[in-house]
């Protein structure tokens, strides 16, 4: 991994009366200091991070905009912190862990694709001492504004997150699927149909990833499939191709939903394009 100075963003401690010059990158992060580096705003963290990407050779800066929102955090339960962050752009959510070793040299250590509440993403959820991470990750999306997610656990393994949804059983029967299942009952007869889609397809995805029932949507799918909404037919198709096996079911719902959305939006290129053909 390539390792990049550490960058300094001035802040002015007092302590006993006498000025004291500090920064995000000069202080180490552990125990001693984590008090000091949660007063840091996130002006401040944005400053940190630019001055990082052009000592790195990254001469593009993060706007406020792009940074969501920082922790830092003890993951391993050693007493060294990390800054976890959220980035988001067009189309794009990213949780990033920024690292610093022992000598001070900052590294981009993981980032993974999702968003995250980073106020409740970041719990001890086995008891071990270590951390994992509730990442919302990415299950189907319509536009960049309107999309549906699903809350992934990720476990710390030799100093990487990997992600081990299955092992947390606990953690979405107690506080996930429930309030699931209280949306899904309160919505069916709703107007909104495409809101209660996304909230089906992420029961399903839990259920499907904890092995309960590997199948769990295809029947819902299939309704969908009768639907002339576009969102409905994308989210079929996505479901099919999610389950699997079932790729001329997921290949007609595509065509379906194409067509679907060059009736709602035929100034669509793509819709134009057939067109002319």
């Amino acid at each position: 991994m390539k390792k990049i100075a550490a960058a300094a963003v001035a802040v002015v401690l007092t302590l006993g009366g006498v000025a004291v010059a500090a920064d995000v990158g000069s202080l180490a992060w552990n125990e001693s200091n984590v008090a000091t580096l949660r007063s840091f705003d996130k002006a401040a963290v944005l400053k940190f991070l630019n001055k990082v990407r052009h000592d790195g050779g990254v001469p593009e800066q993060l706007t406020p905009n792009e940074l969501g929102g920082f922790e830092w955090a003890d993951l391993a339960g050693d007493g060294h912190y990390q800054l976890v962050l959220t980035s988001s752009g067009p189309c794009a959510h990213f949780v990033s862990i920024i690292d610093q070793d022992a000598s001070g040299t900052v590294t981009d250590r993981q980032s993974l694709a999702g968003s995250a509440d980073l106020k409740t993403a970041i719990r001890d959820l086995s008891g071990n001492g270590r951390d994992e991470l509730i990442v919302e990750v990415l299950l189907v999306e319509h536009d960049c504004a309107d999309y549906v997610s699903w809350p992934a656990v990720y476990r710390l393994e030799k100093g990487k997150y990997v992600e081990a949804s299955r092992d947390f059983p606990e953690f979405y029967d107690n506080e996930v699927l429930p309030k699931l299942d209280d949306k899904i009952s309160k919505g069916h007869g709703s107007q909104n149909a495409e809101i209660l889609a996304g909230v089906i397809m992420v029961r399903d995805k839990i259920l499907r990833v904890l092995g309960r029932d590997p199948t769990a949507g295809l029947e819902q799918a299939r309704q969908w499939m009768k639907s002339d909404d576009p969102d409905l037919l994308h989210d079929a198709a996505v479901t099919f191709e999610e389950v699997g096996g079932h790729e001329e079911e997921s290949r007609a719902a595509s065509e379906a939903y194409e067509r679907a959305l060059c009736v709602h939006s035929p100034s669509m290129a793509m819709c134009k394009d057939a067109a002319a053909r």
